[in-house]
């Protein structure tokens, strides 16, 4: 993979909706770390798993900075 197209040093990340009924659950800072499931339409973060309806996705990047992912 070219320098171009290095994934390096960013990190999926998520934040529970307001919405959401697990929104109680929201860490301090509201963004983590998640992981996706391959079997299931779930992503798993916080000590948790959560259906990606309930959830906003983002990027964060090098600099620690997040960018919001919108659909």
């Amino acid at each position: 993979m070219s320098a171009a197209h290095s994934t390096a040093g960013q990190q999926l990340v998520a934040r529970i909706k307001r919405t959401s009924k697990y929104a109680h659950q929201a860490p301090a800072g509201g963004w983590f770390d998640v992981r996706l499931n391959r079997r299931y339409p779930i992503v798993s973060g916080n000590n948790n798993a959560y259906e990606l309806s309930d959830v906003s996705f983002g990027v964060r990047l090098e600099d620690g900075t997040i960018m919001e992912l919108k659909p």
